[in-house]
C-alpha cells in the first residue's frame, strides 16, 4: 500500500453532523465537518490516551473533542483545550494528531493520505460530472480482495467477452488498440468496434448496427478508472460513463465506490434499471477478485507472466505502482506488523510532520525506502 496518494474516503452524504469512522491503509481515520460545513481528516487515535475520536462530539468552535477527556481538535490536528487543565496551563506541542489534506468533489470527501501533498498526483478531471444533462448514481461495497485485484477486474478490454459476454464483433479478440500515457501516472487507451443493436428500451438508443467508440483511463489518484462509452453510437455525443475508485481498507479488503453517469435517459425512472445491469457486471468482476491468489500480490518482476495486447493496461499499471515504491511511499508491512507486536501504534505521516517531525506522540508507518530495495537488488 502507499502513501502519497489521494483516496477516495467516503461519499459527501455520508459525512454530516457527527463523526465518522474510516478505514484506509489498514490505519484509523476520522471524518468531520467544522461549523462552516468544511470536512476534515484526522488520525482517529487520541494522542493522550489512544481513545478513538470519533466517538467524540463535534463542537460550534469547529473542533472534534475525544470521547474520554474531552480534548478539543481543531482541523489542523492541534489540540485547541484540555477542559480537565488547571488555569492558565500550556497546550504541550505533542497535544496533536496527524490531519490529512481534504477536497471535496464529485460528491465524495477525497484524502490525501501522506506527508507530500505537492508531490502527490491531482485528483482527476472529470468535467461531465458538472456539466448540465448528466445524471448519477452513487454506489459503493466492500470486496473481500486485494486493492490490485479490484483494479485488475476492470482495466484491460479483454475481460470483457470472457466474463460478461460482450464479444467483439463475435471474436474475444479486441481490436488493435495502443496503451499511452497521459502524464506520469495516467494511462488511456480506447477502441472503436461494431456492435448489435441492444434490447428493450436500450433498442432506442442506436441502429440495429453501429460503431461505438470506448475509452478507458487509469488515474493514480484514487485508484481511479474512467470508462466512457458513446452508446448512441461514434459521434452521438450520447455518453455513458462509469467511475470505479479503489481505496485500500487493509492489503485484503478493499472499498469499492462507483459513480454511474448518463446524458440520455436523465429521469430518474431510468435509475434503477442503470444500477442493475452494471451491478452484473460488477458481481462478475467481485467474484474473480476476491478468489485470486496469493491474496496478496507482489510488484511483479521480469518472471511475471505478461502478454500484448492483453496485458498492456496491467503492465503499466504495475510501472506506476513501481515509481511509487522507489519515491519510498509504499509502507513496509512486514516491518509495521512486526513493529507493532511489542506495542504501541503508527499513524500514516501527514504534512505537518514533514514541516516539523518532533514531539508527535506516534510514530510514523515505516517505508520501503529506494536505498533499501538497492541493496536487495545487487
Amino acid at each position: 500500500m502507499f502513501t502519497n496518494v489521494w483516496y477516495t474516503a467516503a461519499f459527501s452524504k455520508d459525512v454530516i453532523d457527527t463523526p465518522k469512522h474510516v478505514k484506509m491503509l489498514d490505519r484509523d481515520f476520522v471524518l468531520f465537518r467544522d461549523a462552516g460545513g468544511t470536512a476534515h481528516c484526522l488520525s482517529n487515535v487520541c494522542c493522550h490516551r489512544g481513545a478513538p475520536l470519533n466517538q467524540g462530539i463535534c463542537h460550534s468552535d469547529g473542533t472534534l473533542a475525544c470521547c474520554q477527556h474531552g480534548w478539543r481538535f481543531g482541523g489542523d490536528g492541534t489540540c485547541t483545550m484540555m477542559p480537565a487543565a488547571p488555569d492558565g496551563a500550556e497546550i504541550p506541542k505533542a497535544a496533536r494528531v496527524d490531519s490529512y489534506p481534504v477536497e471535496e468533489r464529485y460528491g465524495m470527501l477525497w484524502v490525501l493520505l501522506g506527508d507530500d501533498p505537492e508531490a502527490a498526483a491531482p485528483i482527476p478531471d472529470v468535467p461531465e460530472f458538472e456539466a448540465e444533462g448528466w445524471r448519477w448514481i452513487e454506489y459503493e461495497e466492500t470486496w473481500d480482495a486485494n486493492y490490485h485485484w479490484a483494479k485488475f477486474s476492470n482495466l484491460d478490454y479483454v475481460h470483457l467477452p470472457v466474463v460478461h459476454g460482450q464479444t467483439w464483433n463475435g471474436s474475444v479478440r479486441p481490436p488493435a488498440h495502443k496503451v499511452e500515457y497521459l502524464d506520469e501516472t495516467s494511462i488511456g487507451t480506447g477502441i472503436r468496434v461494431k456492435t448489435k443493436r441492444p434490447k428493450g428500451l436500450w433498442s432506442k438508443l442506436r441502429p440495429a448496427e453501429t460503431e461505438v467508440q470506448s475509452r478507458m483511463k487509469f488515474y493514480l489518484s484514487g485508484l481511479t478508472i474512467k470508462v466512457d462509452v458513446e452508446i448512441g453510437g461514434a459521434g452521438t455525443g450520447m455518453r455513458f460513463v462509469v467511475l470505479d475508485m479503489s481505496t485500500p481498507i487493509d492489503e485484503r479488503t478493499t472499498t469499492m465506490r462507483f459513480l454511474f453517469g448518463r446524458n440520455f435517459m436523465p429521469k430518474k425512472w431510468a435509475d434503477k434499471g442503470t444500477l442493475k445491469r452494471n451491478l452484473k457486471n460488477v458481481r462478475e468482476d467481485q467474484m474473480i477478485a476476491e478468489a485470486q491468489l496469493p491474496k496478496v500480490p507482489k510488484l511483479p518482476d521480469s518472471r511475471t507472466l505478461m502478454t500484448d495486447p492483453e496485458d498492456e493496461m496491467v503492465k503499466e499499471y504495475w510501472a506506476i505502482m513501481t515509481k511509487l515504491r522507489d519515491k519510498g511511499w509504499q509502507i513496509d508491512q512486514p516491518a509495521l506488523e512486526q513493529a507493532e507486536k511489542s506495542g504501541g501504534y503508527h499513524v500514516i505521516p501527514s504534512p505537518a510532520r514533514r514541516a516539523n517531525p518532533e514531539d508527535w506522540v506516534y510514530k510514523p508507518v515505516p517505508r520501503v525506502h529506494p536505498e533499501t530495495l538497492a541493496q536487495t537488488a545487487k
